[in-house]
This record gives structure tokens, C-alpha cells and sequence, in this order.
């Protein structure tokens, strides 16, 4: 085995494959090979503040993060928002007593660097000020209440001070850091009439929007209006004219960065507070036009690239799930993936599955905790392999990560929802923004595919117990009550079901004994038929509907937005449906039924049985109210 000489250091970041973190990845890329460090990216997709189960599966990236030899943890805390996933870090850095450095939020008993955001959102709009000249400037901000937003109103707010201009409060607009709320707080102020001389926005993306929108109105830019952005992304060169921004310095960064785990290896209360500056990158949007921020042929080239990438990219994905729709076996889709993403290999490539997935397909995999699905490296792939324990990344972890054409490290979960089915790895050299997006791509495609499978082989198998047994009504041809519980627990365990709405309808018909005695029971039967008919009508859509035996009924539909049916509102349904047919029109005796229903979200504390239990007492009020108008 080949002794891996590089050290390595984990970073933990979220939304991995936004252009500024591709940017700042690509960065410490260079500056790792330089010194002999080899950077493990972690991609979350946990990047909000919300409080969610400790058991959160990204925690798995933790525990995996944790096996490794590691010589510093990294956390970019703009995109990592979870208290419980930033003490799971720092705990891990404690443990190995290795640096933990948190960039963008400045955490106490660490180290810290951060982008001089104020200063840099500063700069710009000192810049509109006494370059331009402009008095009137409004600020499109980000999110209410955010750090990022509020540190860059701040800036605004001094410079406009420090110039002796009055700041007023309806200058400043919240775009939300994105394009859409942007455009309509744009389309706003143009209704108003009362446009400034300058709009300073806190992004860029809130810049090419309102750059957008002004254009459509037939205002020019910078002659009418100036539009600055700020985050330095590449979409600023696309724009006529091109945005003004602040470019975060990546290099110096990454710098910073290296140095400070080099001077404190081994140090685990290592303290710091580093800042790092912008650039400013002034064109056409503000009226300074410079040669150097202007595509040049060698970015156009690199477009028709990556649009090339994308392209080929597509066609894979549409092959591949193509394909998996029809799979029954995690073999066959392991053997697909083989054969279809040629286009997609890298340096290295990766995939494990949790070898419990697989066991049900072949009981001869061992006790490992993970499963070789898919790799690629030395030029060759291959398909599902050894079974490995969970304390290694991969086998030859050290033999892949000692190669030259190894500079870097992408480690993805493969889940869908809170359900973990394996992860990812992938590692290149020379790491650029559509390299990273591939790897994001890729986990998800595969993400996906895998569940698309496991679905298949959970309707097989339920498909097949189905066949065993006999769940349907006799009489109706509707699920009967064992039906229903089957069909409706393997409709509320499937994972894109969870988080929706389950509402269960208890329908009773009316009268049955009186059909029975009056008119006989084939007459009986008949009414039992079209109530059974009108229900499943109901429910077809989104749901299933049963016969739970003599003249009781259900249906249960899932939603993504609870279903407001009351029980007029479905009697009225169905009376519509039975109006429909002209053989109960001719009968004497009306057919009809008493309806309540219940409903509760679809998660693993749901309670079948109480929902029903609730559905048939609002069932029994509302027959009890239709007695009682009877008798007034």
C-alpha cells in the first residue's frame, strides 16, 4: 500500500456548488497541493436555521469526517446554520485536538476569519458617491434581519453619512438576496415615479435582476440609473452592460487559511480573527469601463464548455432514470450506471451503498456496514463489489489519496428525505465551478435513481404479499378493510410521501336495513354498489377506498395541502356522481350516506388507526345533525 504523505483537512460547507464557493474551493485547492495538504469537501444540504431532529441525517458526515486522520476542520457558517451540526464539529475538532476554524460567523474558543463584507460593500458605494457623484442612492438589501443584510445596510448607512447625505429609510428595499422578490420590489419602485440615481445592491444576483427590470422599462444603464452588485460572480460579465461589483479576495484567503492551520497543527484551543479584503471590479453598469473586466476569448471558450458539459450531462441523467424506471434491483441499476455514465468519470469516482439495501436482494454480502456500488479510477469502472466497515472512507482510501491527480476530495450523502441510502466520493485536481456542480449532479441523480428502484422493488413486493391474500370486496370490487391498512401503509412508508397530508373519510350509508326489508337485498346490494362507486370516484385521484363490511365505508387521500371536504361538501359529490346514472334515477328509495373524515400529517408518529377512530365519531355527529333536522 502506497503511504499517503498529504495531510488532510476537512471542510464542511453547504451549497457547495454556488459560484463563491466554488471560487474559495478552487482556491484552497491551489494553496493545499502548494503545502501538502489534501482538502475533504463535505457537501451539506443542511444549510437553515430550522430545529430538526438531532438524528438529522447529515450528521452521518460528521460521524464519517470523524475516521479520518484529520489535521483541521473548516466550517463555512454562512451556508451552515444548525447549532447542533456546528457543536458536532467543534466536539470532533476537540477530540482529535486538531484547529477548528469557522469562516463568515465569528464563534468564541476558535479560530476565525471572515470577508470584510462592510468594508467591501463600503467601498462600492463610496465609490458611487464620489466617483460618480450620485445623493440619491437606494440599497436593495438582502433578508430582514439577517447578519450579511444588516452588515451591509450599516456600511450604506455610514457612507452616506460620512458624505453628508440624509439617509431615508424608504431607500431601502429587501430583496431577499434573490432574483424574483428582487424584480417585484424593482416593478415597485418604478410604479411609484420616484427613481434614484444609483440602486447599490447587497448581491449580484439582486443586481442583474434590477438591472433587468429597469432595461424592460426603457431606462438606461449607468445614463439613467446605476446598478452595482456585490459577491463578484461571473453572471456580472454576461450582463449589457457589464455589473460593477466587489470581488472577495479567494486567494488571500485561502492563504490565511493554510498558514493558520500550519502554524497551530496539533492545537486544538487555538485562537484567531482573521479578516480578508474585496476587490473592487468596476464596468459598464457604473460608467467605468476597464478592459480587464471584459469576457475574453478565453472565457467565451470556456461557456461553450461548459454548456457543452451541461448538455452531455442532460442526456446521461434522461438515460439513466430512463432506464431506472423500469429497473426491479439495485444490481441491474448498478450495472446500468456503469454503462451510462462514461461522460461523466473523473479522476476517482465512488459510490457506497448501506449494505442492508442490498441484502435484500442477496444475502451474501458480509457484516459490513457499506457495499461497493459503482467506481471509476485508473481509467476502468466497476459495478458492485466489496462490503467494507464504516470506519474507512473507502478501501485504499490511502493508495487514492497518495495519487498526484488527487488535490481533492468531494464526499456527498446519497438520501432522499431522512433516508440515508449511502454516499459519494469524487476526487480530481485542477477543481473548477462546473466540476463541483457535476459531483452535486451526480449525488443527486443517483439519490434519486436509488429511490426510484427501492420503490420498484417495494411495489413489487407489496404487489406480490397482495396476490396472496384477499383484499378486495366481494361485492363492490373496492379494497376491503385488510386492503385498505395494506395498501395504505405501503402508501404512507414511501419516502416522497412523507411530510404530506393524510385524510381519512368514514362513510356510512343511510338506510340499508330499510332498502333490505322494503325492496329485498338484491335491491340492498345495488345500493351498496353505487355508494361503493361514487366513493372510489372521490378518491381516485389521490387515494384509495374501501369496504370495511355491510354499509361502511372509507377512502383516504394524500395531499400536498390539506383536504377541506366537509361532509356536505362530499355527500354533494356524491349525489352528483349517482346523478349521473339513469338506473337509480327510476328507483324508489334515495340512496345517500353520513361522512366524517380526519387528517394529520404523514411522519413516523402517525396513528392509523386513531386518525379512523376519529374520522367515524365525526361520521356519527354528522348522521346524529342529519336525524335531528329530520325530526324539526
Amino acid at each position: 500500500m502506497m503511504e499517503n504523505t498529504k495531510k488532510l483537512i476537512a471542510f464542511m460547507g453547504g451549497m457547495i456548488d454556488e459560484e463563491k464557493n466554488c471560487y474559495f474551493i478552487r482556491s484552497m485547492e491551489e494553496e493545499c497541493r502548494k503545502h501538502g495538504y489534501l482538502m475533504i469537501v463535505f457537501g451539506f444540504s443542511e444549510t437553515t436555521f430550522s430545529d430538526q431532529d438531532r438524528n438529522n441525517c447529515e450528521m452521518k458526515l460528521t460521524q464519517m469526517a470523524g475516521f479520518l486522520d484529520l489535521k483541521a476542520i473548516i466550517v463555512q457558517l454562512e451556508f451552515i446554520k444548525n447549532d447542533y451540526l456546528i457543536d458536532a464539529f467543534k466536539r470532533l475538532a476537540a477530540r482529535k485536538k486538531i484547529p477548528f476554524i469557522a469562516m463568515e460567523r465569528t464563534l468564541p474558543d476558535c479560530m476565525n476569519i471572515s470577508m470584510n463584507y462592510k468594508n467591501g460593500f463600503a467601498e462600492m458605494v463610496r465609490h458611487v458617491v464620489q466617483a460618480h457623484g450620485c445623493r440619491d442612492i437606494y440599497m436593495m438589501a438582502g433578508i430582514e434581519g439577517d447578519h450579511f443584510s444588516e452588515e451591509r445596510i450599516e456600511a450604506y448607512k455610514q457612507v452616506l453619512t460620512e458624505n453628508g447625505i440624509t439617509i431615508n429609510e424608504k431607500r431601502i428595499g429587501y430583496g431577499q438576496f434573490w432574483d424574483k422578490p428582487a424584480r417585484e420590489v424593482t416593478k415597485e419602485l418604478l410604479k411609484e415615479g420616484d427613481l434614484p440615481e444609483a440602486i447599490v445592491c447587497a448581491n449580484d444576483n439582486m443586481a442583474v435582476a434590477v438591472s433587468d427590470e429597469l432595461q424592460k422599462a426603457g431606462y438606461r444603464i449607468p445614463e439613467d440609473v446605476i446598478v452595482t452588485g456585490f459577491d463578484g460572480e461571473r453572471k456580472c460579465l454576461f450582463k449589457s452592460p457589464s455589473i460593477s461589483t466587489v470581488e472577495p479576495d479567494y486567494q488571500s484567503e485561502a492563504r490565511q487559511i493554510v498558514k493558520m492551520i500550519m502554524n497551530n497543527e496539533g492545537k486544538p484551543l487555538a485562537r484567531a480573527d482573521e479578516k480578508v479584503g474585496f476587490n473592487l471590479r468596476l464596468r459598464g453598469s457604473c460608467g467605468c469601463n476597464r478592459s480587464e473586466d471584459t469576457l475574453s476569448i478565453d472565457d467565451v471558450s470556456s461557456l461553450s464548455e461548459y454548456y457543452d458539459d451541461v448538455n452531455w450531462a442532460v442526456t446521461n441523467i434522461n438515460s439513466l432514470f430512463a432506464q431506472a424506471a423500469m429497473l426491479e434491483t439495485l444490481t441491474d441499476l448498478s450495472r446500468v450506471t456503469q454503462e451510462t455514465l462514461w461522460l461523466w468519470k473523473r479522476d476517482f469516482q465512488f459510490v457506497a451503498l448501506n449494505s442492508d439495501l442490498l441484502r435484500e436482494e442477496n444475502c451474501v454480502f458480509g457484516k459490513g456496514k457499506y457495499t461497493t456500488f459503482f467506481s471509476f479510477m485508473d481509467g476502468d469502472s466497476s459495478g458492485i463489489g466489496d462490503t467494507f466497515s464504516e470506519d474507512i472512507l473507502f478501501p485504499d482510501f490511502d493508495t487514492i489519496a497518495a495519487k498526484s491527480n488527487i488535490s481533492i476530495m468531494f464526499v456527498k450523502l446519497l438520501h432522499s428525505g431522512g433516508r440515508i441510502f449511502g454516499y459519494l466520493v469524487e476526487g480530481m485536481e485542477n477543481v473548477n465551478d462546473r466540476a463541483v456542480r457535476r459531483c452535486e449532479e451526480f449525488g443527486m441523480l443517483l439519490s434519486t435513481a436509488i429511490n426510484v428502484v427501492d420503490v420498484n422493488r417495494n411495489l413489487i413486493r407489496m404487489h406480490n404479499e397482495i396476490e396472496k391474500v384477499s383484499v378486495r370486496d366481494y361485492l363492490t370490487g373496492i379494497f376491503n378493510r385488510r386492503g385498505f391498512f395494506g395498501e395504505l401503509d405501503m402508501l404512507i412508508n414511501m419516502p416522497y410521501n412523507q411530510g404530506k397530508f393524510l385524510t381519512i373519510f368514514s362513510v356510512d350509508m343511510d338506510g340499508l336495513k330499510h332498502i333490505n326489508d322494503y325492496y329485498g337485498h338484491a335491491e340492498g346490494d345495488f345500493a351498496i354498489q353505487c355508494i361503493a362507486e361514487a366513493v372510489q370516484h372521490i378518491a381516485s385521484r389521490n387515494g384509495i377506498s374501501a369496504r370495511f363490511g355491510g354499509d361502511e365505508f372509507a377512502c383516504a387521500m394524500i395531499s400536498e395541502m390539506p383536504v377541506n371536504l366537509s361532509a356536505d361538501t362530499f355527500r354533494s359529490r356524491i349525489a352528483s356522481f349517482l346523478a349521473q346514472r339513469k338506473d337509480i334515477s327510476k328507483k324508489e328509495y334515495a340512496i345517500t350516506a353520513s361522512v366524517g373524515s380526519a387528517s394529520t400529517i404523514i411522519d413516523d408518529n402517525i396513528k392509523i388507526e386513531k386518525l379512523i377512530i376519529e374520522a367515524d365519531d365525526a361520521m356519527y355527529a354528522d348522521k346524529k345533525l342529519k336525524n335531528e333536522r329530520l325530526l324539526t
